[in-house]
């Protein structure tokens, strides 16, 4: 782990340096999940010619490596730089409801910088409740867990854990905050939509957590301005009472406003997940 924390003392500069050598040796000798990442194009942009999916790949690389090397700049990065780094458009939503006693739920997609947004809402006044997904890696899962929660005022929630810490902490005023568009493990209880021109599947978790509890369901779009700097905007997409609101109508609202975003910032979303890797079962239900 030491080794690990000494990267991230490396200047910004000399890591983007390493991160544009990256972004090629990835593309050019190990062609990391470049099957994945060009099908995943592909699929999602018909449109696009052969050249033009080449070139969406390369700018993906050059992300994907950037993302690698702020992750690391993360393990010892400055309150006042990561400040500087990150700002946040329209927390006030936020704020509005948590100063009235009422808890959110907040949802975002991989684009952006997830892990940098990680630390830049633990420097907020409001409280936030991140839900995580253990990594099969001991030694990595315990790096990311420590960078994660350097600046500690957040609540690391590991994702089997959630349901119970939530009926916990239902009455604190706080965002739970929940990375929605991965790829459901159970994909015959998951809900169904078409999503960047292909069927796909979304966990339920999210909106099952917004209709228990009657909480407001906040997105947030992370953004990449420039080499570095960062926005993260908050937008409201719905709000209680559920009563007469469709089973499934509020991840369909995040799935239409995640697309709208992925489609506005298409280098910027997390292409080598392999978000398509199930097929819509025969006998899919949601699952609540």
């Amino acid at each position: 782990m030491f080794f690990l924390k000494l990267i991230g003392h490396l200047p910004l500069f000399v890591l983007y340096r390493i991160a544009t050598l990256s972004k090629w040796l990835l593309y050019f000798v190990f062609s990391y999940r470049k099957n994945v990442i060009v099908n995943n194009i592909k699929n999602s942009f018909p449109e696009l010619s052969n050249s033009q999916v080449n070139a969406l790949t390369i700018k993906f690389y050059g992300y994907f490596t950037d993302l690698m090397v702020e992750f690391f700049r993360g393990s010892a990065i400055s309150k006042k730089e990561m400040l500087e780094r990150v700002s946040l458009v329209n927390e006030q939503i936020i704020t509005n409801y948590l100063d009235k006693g009422i808890p959110v739920v907040l949802v975002a997609g991989h684009q952006g910088n997830w892990e940098w947004a990680v630390h830049r809402l633990a420097l907020s006044e409001n409280l936030y409740d991140i839900v995580y997904q253990k990594l099969s890696s001991p030694l990595f899962n315990d790096f990311t867990f420590w960078v994660r929660s350097r600046f500690g005022s957040n609540v690391l929630m590991e994702k089997r854990e959630s349901v119970i810490l939530a009926r916990d902490r239902k009455n604190i005023p706080r965002a739970i905050c929940l990375a929605a568009d991965q790829s459901p493990s159970k994909p015959e209880s998951a809900y169904w939509t078409n999503f960047l021109n292909q069927p796909t599947g979304f966990f339920t978790g999210m909106e099952r957590f917004a209709r228990e509890y009657e909480y407001p369901v906040i997105f947030v779009e992370l953004i990449r301005i420039k080499r570095g700097y960062y926005t993260m905007s908050f937008e409201e997409l719905i709000q209680p009472s559920y009563d007469n609101v469709e089973k499934g109508a509020i991840i369909e609202l995040f799935a239409r406003r995640l697309e709208k975003s992925v489609l506005k910032y298409p280098n910027q979303y997390l292409w080598s997940h392999k978000r398509w890797k199930h097929k819509k079962p025969e006998n899919a239900m949601m699952k609540w």
